[in-house]
């Protein structure tokens, strides 16, 4: 096995949805595409739960924080309302697209194709490098907005900010650590 074949095999969070081998069944592509559609329409049942609580928590003055100054407790409500919708959105076009890869064999094979893209793979990762050394200059504009309506308002701009620059951090440990094991496990093979 190459060392790429050891990173590769090392990073995978998810092993079980490896892209399609060439020459893969279409049985095998079937069966891929329902296990992710069950995942991603549970998904988007509890981001849809999850939303309609919200709402009726804004309601009804139920959440803690939105007891507080009425622009803040707007900004704060309108914030989570807006990420639960975006995250609901993305959720349920891609139950969409599953179902409708599902339906007919072709779409099948172009979702697949779509998916294992290598030049949209690598500008993906770009984007996401590019957005990654831009979250302290974004964090210091979301934290200068957030004081502009209120104190309140900064302190949940900086706190979720917090939470994730620490899931950040955790995701890049635990794919230090699988890469170190898949390296450790690659080299003991040789």
């Amino acid at each position: 096995m190459s060392e790429l074949d050891t990173l590769r095999n090392a990073l995978d969070l998810f092993p079980a949805e490896k892209g399609p081998v060439p020459g893969r069944s279409l049985d095998a592509l079937r069966a891929d595409a329902r296990r992710r559609l069950g995942r991603e329409s549970a998904s988007a049942a509890v981001i849809g739960a999850s939303l309609v609580a919200l709402c009726v928590l804004v309601a009804t003055d139920g959440l803690p924080a939105l007891r507080g100054e009425a622009p803040s407790s707007s900004f704060l409500g309108g914030f989570l309302m807006g990420l639960f919708c975006v995250a609901g959105v993305v959720s349920v076009r891609q139950v969409m697209a599953l179902r409708r890869a599902l339906a007919d064999d072709r779409e099948l094979r172009r979702y697949y194709a779509r998916e294992n893209d290598e030049l949209m793979a690598h500008m993906e990762r770009e984007v996401a490098r590019t957005f990654v050394r831009a979250i302290p200059a974004l964090a210091v504009v979301a934290i200068f907005v957030g004081a502009l309506v209120s104190f309140q308002a900064m302190a949940a701009v900086a706190a979720t900010l917090v939470f994730l620059s620490l899931a950040l951090l955790a995701v890049k440990l635990s794919y230090r650590a699988r890469y170190r094991a898949g390296a450790e496990g690659g080299a003991e093979a040789d």
